[in-house]
């Protein structure tokens, strides 16, 4: 059994004795991890059962500061992989001279070629549209406007979001002519409590576009994974209604984990569980592989489960940590030891 067919029976919630688990990391970790490792394929050789493509691309202006494909620019002038937003283009409710640009089909392809390689033959293969809804509209326009905007300027606000839905369906027409198996949405809507614009915005502005979006992978029968940071339980019944099947980050300090997997565990799976808030930078080798087991023992039952940080790693994990997670992540292969 191929570790894709293991994610996929997962997702369709088949129990195969086999909990699937994805190392994910911060540019900054992943240098770091082969510095110590002494090996350049360190992320490769971990065993993660997923191989992913992001549809983000940058062009360097400045010492700290890059242009996203959407014309912003943020300052790079801090740690981690996304900097902060510089020079909003829509400062006014209005687009002015602004223009979405063309998906750069052949970065695209070049992707889409890379994540289909005879290499990654085995492994469930993921295009990721990040910023790809909410993010995409305030990193354009600004969070405090884009909020305003739902109430004052609802009409600029709905076409706004229309044009980012249009590109992204552009984007996923190039992507869907290859063989992947999902999309995966990058959209945070979550606080550490309740939604950012409240439930009754996001069903307004937010839910029918991703209904859209949704629907337009599934027409090509590929499974639809979607990442949101914060709580956004008020809303699972909505993403389980539009046809999602994967959510990620499952944050185990948001969430009660297993009233979730009570309530949801039969239609949705979970990506995640394992804290990088807590547990992986504050606590102790032992505290992570504790960590790590009664997450699996809750999660896993019937499937609908894959093993995974809340966030791709930062750089305050010790090494150690990120060494215990798969350890234990390892152990979850009891019948299908080849598929490592």
């Amino acid at each position: 059994m191929t570790k894709r067919e293991i994610i996929i029976n997962t997702i369709n919630h088949k129990s195969t004795g086999v909990v699937p688990y994805q190392l994910d990391l911060t540019n900054d970790v992943r240098e770091r991890l082969i510095r110590e490792t002494e090996d350049v394929n360190f992320e490769r050789n971990a065993g993660s059962y997923m191989v992913m493509e992001r549809n983000e691309s940058f062009t360097v202006v400045s010492p700290n500061n890059a242009e996203h494909i959407t014309v912003f620019v943020w300052r790079k002038d801090q740690e981690g992989d996304f900097g902060t937003v510089d020079v909003y283009q829509l400062t006014e409710a209005s687009f002015g001279d602004y223009t979405f640009p063309a998906p750069d089909e052949a970065l695209i392809r070049e992707k889409c070629e890379r994540l289909v390689s005879t290499e990654n033959t085995d492994l469930f293969k993921c295009y990721i549209i990040g910023f790809s809804l909410f993010e995409r509209a305030w990193s354009l326009r600004g969070m405090e406007n884009i909020l305003t905007d739902f109430i004052l300027e609802p009409e600029f606000a709905n076409e706004l979001l229309d044009r980012i839905v249009e590109y992204n369906l552009a984007v996923m027409d190039i992507v869907m002519e290859y063989p992947v198996d999902c999309i995966y949405f990058g959209d945070d809507w979550g606080q550490q409590k309740g939604l950012i614009m409240g439930p009754n915005h996001w069903r307004e502005f937010i839910k029918p576009r991703l209904a859209r979006m949704y629907n337009h992978a599934k027409e090509r029968e590929l499974f639809v994974f979607q990442h949101s940071c914060g709580d956004i339980e008020e809303v699972f019944g909505d993403l389980i209604e539009i046809g999602l099947d994967v959510y990620n980050t499952f944050q185990p300090e948001i969430y009660n984990i297993r009233k979730i997997k009570r309530e949801f565990g039969d239609k949705l799976t979970f990506y995640g569980g394992i804290s990088t808030q807590h547990v992986l930078p504050h606590g102790t080798a032992d505290d992570v592989r504790a960590a790590v087991r009664e997450t699996v023992e809750i999660m896993s039952v019937n499937g609908g489960y894959i093993i995974a940080p809340t966030h791709s790693i930062p750089n305050d994990v010790p090494t150690e940590n990120i060494m215990a997670f798969l350890e234990v992540a390892r152990n979850y292969l009891e019948l299908f030891p080849d598929v490592l």
